[in-house]
């Protein structure tokens, strides 16, 4: 990694588990915290996603800090936001990042991203060690936000970052695997064990760089992969038949050589790119009904 950008460079920050000692804190498991316990994994990291040292990076999700100083080595503004009270008072006491950081309150979920991207005046670079029980669902709005990103880098466990980079067939092919090849360019950065965290996670996790293109898609590409993936032991046919007139769809089968006994994970992202396109001229014959039951992310 080049040297730091700031001459006032902060002083590495203590561990998660001394930090946590020192003001009578335990993880919160309903919050799936696991803490980067060294720097060095977190300066690692910096360097791996390759990004200039651009005006503002946003992390989601400060924990308690060690990624986020090392964000402030190399970016002239980092916001990072934090929902857990109690670590946000940690980072206020402890004082170990610099005035170029600004720890905000906030759930990840629901953050205003269109907002922030205005305050920055450029597409967002977001940061983030992203909790097991939300990285599908903040993954999902961001995709649907996308034109507002330019970079987001991940650190997700090791199932759904093989989720997201699956191929059509596999087993780990999905919605996600869809939105991400049409989205992004995407690659893993790295591995980091369990140990690298502390309390350490039953699993290994992935580092994963999202470069986020800037491409038009059919209005209707969210809810047609919604519907496709909504029931995996079906037939893609049957699945899409639940919402779009079933002559309209063997039509689009026939003329993109689809067999209609194929399901959802045989396709590929393009070839759902272009079902989106022709679908999206016929009214639905469910009105109204965005989401099916048994659908997921």
């Amino acid at each position: 990694m080049p040297g730091p950008v700031f001459p006032d460079i902060p002083s590495k920050p203590p561990g998660p588990a001394e930090l946590l000692r020192r003001h009578g804190l335990r993880p919160r498991k309903s919050l799936g915290q696991h803490f980067l316990r060294r720097p060095e994994a977190a300066l690692r990291i910096v360097e791996a996603a390759a990004l200039p040292p651009h005006e503002t990076v946003v992390e989601l999700g400060a924990g308690l800090g060690i990624l986020t100083w090392a964000l402030s080595l190399r970016f002239r503004r980092v916001i990072a936001y934090e929902l857990d009270e109690k670590l946000l008072s940690v980072l206020r006491k402890e004082n170990f990042l610099p005035s170029r950081v600004e720890i905000r309150r906030g759930d990840i979920l629901r953050l205003d991203y269109a907002a922030l991207r205005r305050e920055v005046g450029r597409p967002l670079i977001l940061f983030g060690n992203l909790p097991y029980y939300l990285s599908s669902r903040l993954l999902y709005r961001l995709y649907e936000l996308h034109e507002l990103f330019e970079a987001a880098v991940f650190m997700f466990q090791r199932e759904v970052a093989e989720r997201l980079l699956a191929s059509p067939g596999g087993k780990n092919y999905g919605l996600l695997s869809v939105l991400t090849s049409l989205l992004t360019e995407a690659r893993r950065l790295m591995l980091l064990s369990p140990g690298e965290f502390y309390p350490p996670p039953e699993v290994a996790s992935a580092v994963v760089k999202l470069v986020f293109r800037r491409e038009f898609l059919p209005e209707g590409i969210f809810r047609l992969l919604k519907v496709a993936f909504s029931r995996r032991r079906k037939k893609l046919l049957r699945n899409l038949a639940t919402v779009w007139p079933e002559e309209a769809i063997r039509e689009a089968f026939r003329d993109l050589g689809l067999a209609e006994n194929i399901r959802a994970e045989a396709v590929g992202p393009e070839v759902y790119l272009e079902l989106a396109r022709r679908l999206e001229v016929h009214e639905p014959v469910q009105k109204g009904k965005k989401d099916l039951p048994g659908g997921s992310i």
